[in-house]
């Protein structure tokens, strides 16, 4: 059962699904962080802003992530599709491997059915926690968190 934990209680390492909305720059404004078991694969879940089709690429969250020809697309009925099917607007999941190295790499594509509220997410491991300015970092973003934002652990 999840209970409301603090800030101070997050650790480098611990997975977490982060429920906000894109801020400025690589920011991430956390309007819920949730402690979740550990998974090999990190997911990023929101609308599509851009596609270039003939780039393999794709803007969410404020970033472009480039897909390569193996990455696996789904539509929401869970078939096969192409980059060509989706388009800006459509809600998405990505999940994939996050090295530090890297980034984030998407493998696979599902489209979402939309939950009618413009709430984002995603999931990885926290990298870096910074007390001072109350921030963590998971999958390359910066996750702002404030008096508000519900952090919940098990």
């Amino acid at each position: 059962m999840e209970k409301t934990i603090g800030f101070n209680n997050l650790k480098v390492g611990q997975r977490v699904k982060v429920k906000g909305k894109p801020a400025d720059g690589n920011n991430f404004s956390a309007l819920e962080v949730s402690i979740k078991p550990g998974d090999e694969e990190c997911a990023l879940e929101g609308k599509i802003q851009s596609l270039e089709v003939e780039k393999n690429s794709m803007r969410l969250m404020n970033r472009d992530f480039v897909l390569n020809g193996s990455v696996e697309i789904k539509n929401v009925q869970r078939q096969p599709i192409t980059l060509k099917n989706l388009k800006a607007g459509d809600l998405v999941k990505l999940k994939g491997p996050f090295s530090e190295a890297t980034g984030f790499a998407p493998v696979k594509v599902k489209m979402q059915e939309s939950k009618g509220f413009n709430i984002e997410e995603l999931q990885g491991g926290i990298t870096k926690i910074d007390a001072a300015t109350k921030t963590l970092e998971v999958l390359g973003f910066t996750i702002i968190v404030n008096d508000k934002t519900e952090i919940e652990g098990f």
